[in-house]
């Protein structure tokens, strides 16, 4: 957001509203969503049961 309307952070927050703050990332999110749709790339940022249960067993071996 400061990049967009030429603020430095800490103007940003002082002068920006939480609502600003709140519909700025939602748009962002938009944004990216739309960007990798466009690129044909995977809009999923979850992870899958299988990828959790390996994650689940990796930590549980490093932890014996």
């Amino acid at each position: 957001m400061s990049t967009k309307y030429g603020l430095l952070p800490s103007e940003l927050l002082a002068r920006a509203s939480t609502m600003d703050l709140q519909v700025h990332y939602a748009v962002q999110l938009i944004t990216t969503r739309a960007e990798r749709i466009a690129r044909g790339e995977s809009i999923n940022d979850t992870y899958s049961t299988k990828e959790l249960e390996s994650m689940h067993a990796k930590f549980k071996e490093k932890r014996q």
